[in-house]
Order: C-alpha cells, then sequence, then structure tokens
C-alpha cells in the first residue's frame, strides 16, 4: 500500500494537485506513515501545507461524504468494487481500476529458461502483491514436464493432496483473497496454511499446485487472483487450447486487465500467436516473453509501458481507462490552436508534350531506356470504337510498332465507362501482361484506363474503397493504393479539348447498379500527357462547344475555389485567356491556330483544377445531367451564370472553409477574371455577360428549359437533385458554402 501512496503522491506534486488518501482498514497505520512522509517531502520542497493528508481507519460513510464534498475533484479509486462502486456513484469524476488475475501462456516454441526466470521473478517481486502479478501459468503439453523442471530448481515448490487443499483454503476465504496472506513470503504462508515446513526445501520462494484446466471459475478456488507466492498450473493440450484456458481464467476476475505470453522469438510465428492471443484474451495489457508484474508497472523491462502503480481495466470491467494512470490523467489540458495553412503541392504529369504534330515524337521518348538501362516493351492501348474509327489508335499503334513494343488494343471503352468494362480490360492486362498503357480518346478512354490500371495492379481494391470520401480536400480517408509496379507508366492523349483528364487524378466510374462513383487520388494523374491538336481536326461541332465550355468551367471554378494558389491561379488565367479568344472561332471557323490554342487552354484548365478542385457548378452539372442526360459542357454553361452571381454575395450564408481562405473574396476573383478576358465591365456581372456571349456564339442554349427539360419532371427532381449536388465531392470547394434550398433555388433559375 505505501508504494500506491507514494506513487499517488508523485502524480498529485507533479500536476499541481492537493489530495485526501483514504486507506484500507487493514493498511491504514502503514498507510498514514506514507502520507506523513510525502507530505513533510512536498511541503519542504514548496508545496502548501496540509497538501497531503490521511483519514486514518475511515467508516464506509466517512468515505462517501468526503468523496461527495464539494472540495473534491476528481477521484482515484484502487480498492475493491464496493469502494470503486461508491467512487462512480458519488457524482464526481472518477476513475476506478479493477482485480487482476493475469495467467501466462507458455507455448511450445518459447525459450523455456526465459519463461521460468521470467515467471519467477515476476512471482517474487513484492512477494506477488501486484495486481498484475502472474496468478496462473498455463503450458503446454509439450512442454509442460520441461518447464516444469526447470521451475522446481528455481525454488517453485508443488504441492498436493492435503496440503494443496490447505493451501488453498488460507489463501482465499469465502470469495476473496485472504488479507492474512497478501505479500507473505511462500514460507510463512505455507506455515499458517498448517503444512509442515519440513517437507518445503530450504531457498523456497513460490509455491504451486497443479490444477486441471477444467476447474476453472468461482468455486475453484485455485483458478482465482491469490496476491501472494502462490502459483496455480494448468496443462493445456496445445497452443490453441493454451488460449483458450487464459481466457476463461482471465474471465474469472480478471477482465480487462493484464495476461502474459512466453512463445518464440521468431517474428513471423511470435506475430501470429500474439494476434491470436491478443483477440481472443478479454484484457488492456499482454506482455510477451517478459515478466507481468514487473513490465505493467513500467520497468525496464519494456520501454512502451508508462509507469504507474494505478492500472485501469477499460470497459470491460467497468473503468473508464484501460492503461496506466499517471500525471496526464490529472491535468486539465487546454488546447491553444492557430490558424495555419496547409502545406500545399502541385501535381502534373512527370513530362506534357504539346503544339501540333508532337504525338510521334512523344511517343518514340516513351521507347527509351530508363535510367537503370531497362525499357517498356509491351503497351497496351486503351480506347473506344469512335477512335478506331477515325484512325487514331492505328496512327499511335503503328508508332509504337516502328519503335519495337509489342502492341494490344483495347477498344471496348463506351461513354460513361462501367466496371464491365474495367472488368474486360484488367482480363486483357491479366492475359497481355503490358508494362506500358497509352489511352486514347475523350474523358471516357482516359478515366477508364485509370482505373483498369489500379484494378489490375490491386485487385483487392473496390469501386467503393477506391471511392471513399476525403475527410478533406487533400485527405483521402482511405489511403490509394501505390500504382506502377506493373504497369510502369500511363500515357494520356487526348482527342477532345475539355476534360483535363490527361492531367488530372480523376476518374469516375459506374457500377453495375448504374450509380456513378467519382474518384480521386493523386497516385491516378497519367505519368505522361500528350496534347496534340491535330487528333482534334475533326471534332464534330457539337462537341467542340460542349468541352470548350467545360473547359472554361473548370478554369473559372478552379480560379475562384477554396483551394486556390498561385499556382493553379496563373493556369487558370492563361486557360481563360486563351479559350475566350479562340474558342469561338475555334467552333464557327475551325482553324488551326484557334483549335490548337483551345487544345492548350483546355489542358491548362485541367492543370488548374486538378490542383485546386471545383464547385458547385460542376456538383449541380453531375447530377442534372445524370438525370436528364444532357452534355456536361452544356449543363455547366447554363448553370455557370447564375453560380457566379450566388457565389458573388460579400455577406454569404455560409462561407467556404480551408485554412487558406480568410473571407468573401469570391467577387474580386470574378473581377479578375473579367479584366483578364477583356469585359466591359470589370466585375461578376461582366463576366457573365461575357459567358452568355459565347454561348450564343456556340450555339449552347441559356437554360435548361431552352435545352428541352420538360418542366414537370425537372420541377419533381428539384429536391433530389439539390440533396445529391450537397453531397458531391465538388461541393467543399466552393467559395460560399451552399445550404440544399440555395442548391434548388439556382436549378430553378437555371431553367427559365
Amino acid at each position: 500500500m505505501s508504494f500506491t501512496v507514494i506513487a499517488k503522491a508523485l502524480m498529485m506534486a507533479k500536476t499541481r494537485n492537493a489530495g485526501v488518501i483514504l486507506p484500507h482498514p487493514k493498511a491504514s497505520k502503514a498507510t498514514c506513515e506514507a502520507v506523513q512522509i510525502c507530505c513533510k517531502a512536498g511541503e519542504d520542497a514548496g508545496a502548501p501545507k496540509g497538501w497531503l493528508q490521511c483519514v486514518e481507519n475511515p467508516t464506509m460513510q466517512e468515505s462517501n461524504n468526503i468523496m461527495k464534498s464539494d472540495e473534491i475533484r476528481m477521484i482515484l479509486s484502487t480498492g475493491g468494487p464496493g469502494v470503486v462502486r461508491a467512487s462512480y456513484e458519488s457524482g464526481k469524476p472518477a476513475i476506478g481500476v479493477g482485480s487482476g488475475n493475469a495467467p501466462v501462456l507458455v507455448d511450445e516454441t518459447a525459450d523455456l529458461e526465459l519463461a521460468c526466470g521470467s515467471i519467477v521473478v515476476g512471482k517474487t517481486f513484492d512477494n506477488g502483491m501486484i495486481c498484475a502479478a502472474e496468478q496462473s501459468a498455463v503450458i503446454v503439453s509439450e512442454v509442460y514436464d520441461e518447464l516444469k523442471k526447470l521451475l522446481t530448481n528455481r525454488g517453485v515448490f508443488f504441492v498436493y493432496g492435503n496440503d494443496r487443499e490447505k493451501l488453498a483454503n488460507y489463501i482465499r476465504k469465502g470469495n476473496r483473497v485472504n488479507p492474512e496472506a497478501v505479500g507473505k513470503p511462500a514460507i510463512e504462508i505455507a506455515k499458517k496454511a498448517g503444512i509442515s515446513i519440513e517437507t518445503i526445501p530450504k531457498g523456497t520462494v513460490v509455491l504451486a499446485t497443479e490444477e486441471d484446466k477444467h476447474d476453472i471459475g468461482e468455486h475453484f478456488l485455485m483458478s482465482h487472483e491469490k496476491l501472494c507466492p502462490v502459483l496455480s498450473v494448468f496443462k493445456s493440450d496445445d497452443f490453441m487450447d493454451g488460449v483458450d484456458v487464459c481466457s476463461r481464467i482471465v474471465k474469472n476476475g480478471g477482465v480487462g486487465h493484464t495476461a502474459g505470453l512466453y512463445t518464440s522469438k521468431d517474428p513471423s510465428i511470435a506475430f501470429q500467436r500474439e494476434t491470436i492471443f491478443v483477440k481472443q484474451v478479454p484484457v488492456g495489457r499482454v506482455f510477451i516473453n517478459t515478466p507481468t508484474s514487473l513490465t505493467a508497472i513500467g520497468t525496464a523491462f519494456n520501454f512502451q509501458v508508462d509507469p504507474s502503480f494505478t492500472l485501469g481495466v477499460g470497459t470491460l470491467a467497468g473503468s473508464s481507462v484501460s492503461n496506466n494512470l499517471g500525471p496526464m490523467h490529472l491535468i486539465n489540458l487546454v488546447t491553444v490552436a492557430r490558424r495555419q495553412t496547409h502545406i500545399e503541392w502541385f501535381n502534373l504529369p512527370n513530362r506534357i508534350y504539346f503544339n501540333r504534330g508532337c504525338l510521334e515524337e512523344a511517343l518514340r521518348d516513351c521507347s527509351k531506356a530508363y535510367s537503370t538501362g531497362d525499357r517498356d516493351e509491351r503497351v497496351l492501348i486503351v480506347s473506344g470504337k469512335t477512335n478506331k474509327k477515325l484512325g487514331n489508335v492505328h496512327r499511335v499503334a503503328s508508332c509504337l510498332r516502328e519503335e519495337g513494343f509489342e502492341v494490344e488494343v483495347f477498344t471496348d471503352v463506351h461513354s460513361d465507362p462501367d466496371m464491365a468494362c474495367i472488368r474486360k480490360g484488367v482480363e486483357v492486362c491479366e492475359r497481355f501482361k503490358p508494362d506500358l498503357m497509352v489511352c486514347i480518346g475523350g474523358g471516357s478512354p482516359l478515366d477508364a484506363g485509370k482505373f483498369i490500371r489500379a484494378q489490375y495492379e490491386h485487385p483487392e481494391l473496390t469501386l467503393v474503397d477506391a471511392a471513399t470520401r476525403f475527410i478533406e480536400l487533400r485527405k483521402r480517408v482511405l489511403p490509394f493504393p501505390k500504382l506502377g509496379t506493373k504497369i510502369h507508366r500511363l500515357v494520356a492523349i487526348p482527342t477532345t479539348s475539355g476534360t483535363g483528364s490527361e492531367v488530372s487524378p480523376f476518374t469516375v466510374i459506374t457500377d453495375d447498379d448504374g450509380k456513378k462513383f467519382p474518384i480521386a487520388s493523386y497516385k491516378l494523374t497519367p505519368d505522361i500527357a500528350i496534347c496534340d491538336s491535330t487528333l482534334c481536326d475533326t471534332l464534330p461541332k457539337s462537341l467542340i462547344a460542349n468541352a470548350g465550355i467545360d473547359a472554361i468551367t473548370h478554369a473559372i471554378e478552379a480560379y475562384v475555389s477554396v483551394a486556390q494558389n498561385d499556382f493553379t491561379k496563373m493556369h487558370a488565367l492563361e486557360a481563360l485567356e486563351l479559350l475566350f479568344g479562340n474558342l469561338a472561332e475555334s467552333y464557327q471557323d475551325g482553324t488551326i491556330e484557334s483549335r490548337d490554342a483551345v487544345h492548350r487552354g483546355a489542358t491548362l484548365a485541367g492543370i488548374a483544377f486538378s490542383n485546386s478542385f471545383l464547385g458547385i457548378c460542376h456538383s449541380l452539372a453531375h447530377k442534372v445531367g445524370a438525370e436528364f442526360h444532357i452534355p456536361h459542357g452544356m449543363t455547366n454553361a447554363i448553370l455557370l451564370p447564375h453560380v457566379i452571381r450566388y457565389n458573388s454575395s460579400e455577406n454569404p450564408t455560409r462561407m467556404g472553409i480551408y485554412p487558406s481562405y480568410g473571407s468573401p473574396v469570391a467577387h474580386k476573383r470574378y473581377a479578375e477574371i473579367a479584366r483578364r478576358i477583356g469585359a466591359v465591365a470589370p466585375d461578376s456581372e461582366g463576366l457573365i455577360e461575357k459567358i452568355i456571349d459565347i454561348m450564343h456564339s456556340l450555339d449552347i442554349p441559356t437554360s435548361f428549359e431552352q435545352a428541352g427539360v420538360p418542366r414537370e419532371r425537372f420541377m419533381k427532381s428539384l429536391d433530389q437533385i439539390a440533396v445529391d449536388a450537397f453531397d458531391d465531392q465538388c461541393t467543399p470547394a466552393n467559395p460560399r458554402f451552399p445550404m440544399v434550398h440555395e442548391l434548388k433555388d439556382l436549378l430553378i433559375q437555371a431553367y427559365d
């Protein structure tokens, strides 16, 4: 008890707490003396007079009155179940601990000399008074006799017959430990139990009994806690049987406390057995190849256990803590947090090729050897039927074959790729075993290729896990696996000017039930992007218009995003200058110069939004497009003017949340865009006017009604679309955080 007093006194002194000690009646004299010594030492060091007090021989009523006193702020209860229960019923914050009944299992792979020495050291420390001391040893039958012999040689004396009965009846009185036996030497216990000490060898330090593994429970005295140098020894058939015996011992009065395992030092064996033991034995501490009593209180055997004489047993045994109690449990902490900007990064493909006619030169570079001298040899081309018909797939395949690559072509990608498409692509990969993947097409083949690669390299990756939400914009809840172990590089070649998928970490895959899953991870970013506008020379005008306005939306939303930064800002502005200056001409006249400028602008916009994300225009467009099958770019264009007006509020209902976004500045950023692209009015309205002008130039409708969406069906869908858009992963980056009813209002505004 004196150890406990000293430990508590040190905890209180370190944390500047005064305290009252309520001792057990059997230890009242020693406790009060220890309190006086500690109190004087504290006072000599500058503590207030009487900072530590002891109530000698308190009655239960006195203890209850003190615990309920207004002067008491917290209770540490280390007594029996009644005291612990009373502390919790006092109405004060309380931490109670529980009894231990620690078994140790010795399996057939253990170092028996180590196990023997550790068990004896642990059991004899403080004459077994520590609550975490070894109460029982469970030994696998294969090594039972050998370990028993070692224990006998180390001073463990086994008692049998009537002597065993005498010992059991002495150390346990009724259903409790006999206080007269607690902490007494083995010889003294034997003598008081009525065992003839002449039969006990000199040097005996522990008394032991052999018990049947089935004799565990309330009525079997030797299966309980003993708190003295007496050890129960059980034989188990094998390791798993031993685990079961330990579990039953713990459940007999030691739940949540301590258990030990002696097993192989080989990490591969030890880890497997530790895992099984920890899962099946309900304790808060498991100690491997080390004395449980000494390790539990934080001595030199292990540096991962905090020093303490007060050991929590967790909710399994009615305690609020399962770890060792220390000074930090007695401190009220004040958390001070300062606003900090995030550590950001700017992510790009390793190489981006651009300007007309760059395709062949870029593909030739793919044939070059790595620094190790190795090179890729087997290429899988991922594309769709359209690019196969247009000859783009043949153009790429021919160039790669000329460079010595073996080429396989997969052109079963359709619009909005689904898991059936992904599975087909993975099957091709498993058969062909490519080390390079080239994706050519619009957004769909590029999206499909990214996830085919991920599934091929990580078959265990599910679509649900891949699409797991973000804690915040740059922190996935579930880490995305590393790519590049089989397919060393992914090359993205866009044949449209708008998606930005060739430089983005995003992909969208549809599951087998038709639900779209947006996936975001910078590990999905292509390794190489080849932006050759000759591949866009035959694009239909509708695709030029819709892809181009999508790129404009990418750049605008990236520029006003809460995650906007200096690096994304310059790419977004340059993209907008190129797109506003050339998209109408590319659509109407199809000049080489305008097509090339739009192609570069779309990639720059992709770079911007890949690193600062998008906003609610895309959130709404994703849901409206899926419901009414309107082209994505057209949907964005119809919504964009209304979203700009909404975001331009200087007093929004709720501002977007991000450390680097300090106040509502979207209206200022829209004005910066307006000035850059030469709007008549250098503000949000001037930008909206420019957007509507270019929509007219591209023959894009300015409302959902003009786009042919039925009014009645649209109005019936509003509530669900608004809810789904609120839940879209683009929403958190919007500069104004929306309410669901505000999203609904935006949809209504965009209809007429």
